[in-house]
C-alpha cells in the first residue's frame, strides 16, 4: 500500500472581515487625526492672520493745541534761530578770511605789489 500522509488537523479559521474592517476603521481614523491636527495647528493660524478685521477707528483729536507745547515749540524755535545767527556769523567771518591777502613765496608779504602794506617796515627792509 502506498504510504499516505494523516489528514491534517483542521485549524480554526475565524472570519476574516472584522481584521478588514477594523483596519479600514482606524486608517480612517489616523488619517482624520492628522488632518484636524493639521488644520489646527498650521491652517488656522495662518488664516486668521490673512484675514484679519479692519483697525480700530483712531480717537477723535483733541479740540485745540495745547498752550504749553505752543510755547514750548516757540522757545525752541527763538533758541535754534539764535544758533542759526552765530553759524551764519561764523561763516562770515570765514568768508572775510577767505578774501584776505595771502602769503605766497612768490610775495612773502601778502599783498598786491600795487598796495602798501598796513604794518611798520622792518628797519633795513626796502619797501
Amino acid at each position: 500500500m502506498a504510504d499516505t500522509p494523516p489528514p491534517l488537523p483542521r485549524e480554526n479559521h475565524s472570519p476574516r472581515w472584522p481584521l478588514i474592517l477594523g483596519g479600514l476603521l482606524g486608517g480612517f481614523l489616523l488619517v482624520a487625526a492628522g488632518l484636524g491636527l493639521g488644520w489646527y495647528l498650521f491652517y488656522r493660524p495662518i488664516v486668521n492672520v490673512a484675514v484679519q478685521l479692519p483697525a480700530p477707528p483712531a480717537p477723535p483729536a483733541l479740540p485745540g493745541p495745547d498752550q504749553a507745547q505752543l510755547k514750548a515749540l516757540e522757545d525752541q524755535i527763538d533758541k535754534q534761530k539764535a544758533a542759526n545767527k552765530q553759524i551764519e556769523d561764523q561763516i562770515a567771518a570765514l568768508k572775510d578770511r577767505l578774501r584776505a591777502d595771502v602769503c605766497t613765496t612768490a610775495n612773502p608779504l601778502g599783498k598786491d605789489p600795487g598796495k602798501e602794506p598796513n604794518q611798520t617796515p622792518v628797519p633795513g627792509q626796502k619797501i
